[in-house]
């Protein structure tokens, strides 16, 4: 996005923006969301950016508001926020989340939060947040006292892209105080909920904020920006020493995007960890350090075992010492093939002509394959000749004409149905590793 380049803030005493960053970013948009809770940072963020725009600017922006129902005021705070937007003219959206099972109420919030803004955002849209410097203070302490590695000590993007490609979400206020905010609210005389979790010692960041940090600001005044710089130069070492890690992994990597495990063999523990976390994150997964080290395990026992760790979102596999981040497994479809007509599954389409009554079935274990030359071969010995990945083996189209298997994809064709002919186009999402010439 062409506005990137400019800081978002003009200037923290009074609270005002960047007119030429407001004007960049709601040129290349076409809807700008804000997230409100309503509390005294999202209203001061909504209330400062509304007094900046044209009538034009107006209508591209949406307030969205997430009813997490964990707070017996929860409608009240919707009430309250709906009723800002109505005096604003802006158009309001509230989403009411269900939290799943998690053993952080915390992080179950967050997640539920970010899942709903994925939701309702597409493409050429972007999401503000009103996170401040304070925030991003504990949240590099926060991250610290769990151990994070240097990506998670860079703190809280300033942007970052969110759900469906070419929607970001952009946090304007990380170098503003929260005395600045407070300061504009209490000018601007806005009138705010008080989340009445924020007192509740038993989740972390509440204790940091009201036991650690004063404490350290005793010592350290201007810890907020010393940490919020620290994060900073963190975030710039770290992209460097990712984009010079992409480098080395894309000359380490085949077309498939698999990565050859042979290259890190005689690396240490630690250097092998470093590299699956690159080669992951670059897929867009980031997996706690235990994590990491059980998958790292995993994939380097035996080459002939087919491991799979499985993630919400897909499954990290290997196969021939390479390892690929994989769609999660689907049913396989099994039905008549219709003569000429495609029919479309998970992972590919087949189409066969020549004959009639053609049915996709399972794969038939312990079936023998016989060739033109006349040999023939078990179908696991043959599957294993042509070292197709445990992923494909099920989900090949096994061809069968009544209980006779005639042909597998556009891999083998049973001697005795030359007239069957199929072809069998992948989506590539999975990679068979197999060439279909």
């Amino acid at each position: 996005m062409k506005h990137t380049h400019l800081k978002p803030i003009k200037s923290s005493m009074p609270l005002r923006f960047n007119q030429e960053w407001i004007d960049g970013l709601f040129s290349e948009v076409d809807v700008v969301w804000v997230g409100f809770s309503g509390g005294v940072d999202s209203h001061v963020l909504l209330h400062a950016i509304v007094s900046q725009l044209t009538a034009q600017q107006r209508r591209k922006l949406a307030v969205i508001h997430i009813h997490h129902g964990l707070s017996d005021h929860a409608d009240s705070w919707l009430s309250h926020c709906e009723q800002v937007c109505q005096k604003l003219d802006v158009r309001f959206v509230a989403k009411r989340v269900q939290l799943e099972a998690q053993a952080s109420v915390e992080d179950a919030a967050r997640n539920a939060r970010y899942q709903a803004f994925e939701q309702i955002m597409t493409s050429k849209e972007v999401l503000l947040l009103a996170h401040h410097g304070d925030d991003q203070a504990e949240t590099v302490l926060f991250r610290l006292l769990r151990g994070t590695g240097g990506k998670g000590l860079s703190g809280m993007p300033r942007m970052r892209a969110i759900g469906v490609e070419g929607a970001y979400l952009v946090r304007p206020l990380l170098d503003i105080s929260k005395v600045s905010i407070e300061s504009y609210a209490r000018q601007e005389k806005l009138k705010w909920i008080q989340d009445d979790s924020n007192a509740d010692e038993r989740f972390t960041r509440n204790f940091l904020r009201q036991r650690v940090v004063p404490i350290l600001k005793e010592r350290f005044p201007k810890m907020e920006q010393n940490i919020a710089s620290g994060a900073k130069r963190i975030e710039t070492d770290y992209l460097m020493l990712s984009r010079f890690a992409e480098r080395q992994l894309a000359k380490w990597c085949n077309e498939y995007g698999g990565l050859d495990l042979s290259f890190l063999s005689e690396e240490s523990l630690e250097e092998r960890l470093f590299w699956l976390r690159h080669f992951l994150q670059n897929k867009s997964i980031s997996l706690p350090q235990l994590q990491l080290e059980n998958v790292e395990q995993m994939l380097s026992g035996r080459e002939d075992r087919h491991p799979e760790f499985k993630l919400k979102n897909g499954r990290i596999m290997r196969h021939q010492n390479f390892i690929y981040f994989l769609p999660l497994d689907q049913e396989v479809t099994l039905a008549p093939l219709n003569k000429d007509e495609i029919l479309k599954r998970s992972f590919d389409e087949v189409l066969v002509s020549g004959c009639n009554g053609c049915v996709l079935g399972e794969r038939p274990e312990g079936a023998v394959l016989s060739f033109e030359n006349g040999n023939s071969r078990k179908l696991k010995k043959w599957l294993n000749d042509l070292q197709v990945p445990s992923w494909w083996r099920n989900h090949l189209p096994y061809i069968f004409i009544d209980t006779e298997l005639v042909a597998i994809g556009s891999l083998w064709r049973h001697p005795d149905y030359p007239h069957v002919k199929v072809e069998w186009r992948l989506s590539g999402e999975l990679p068979l590793l197999v060439s279909l010439e």
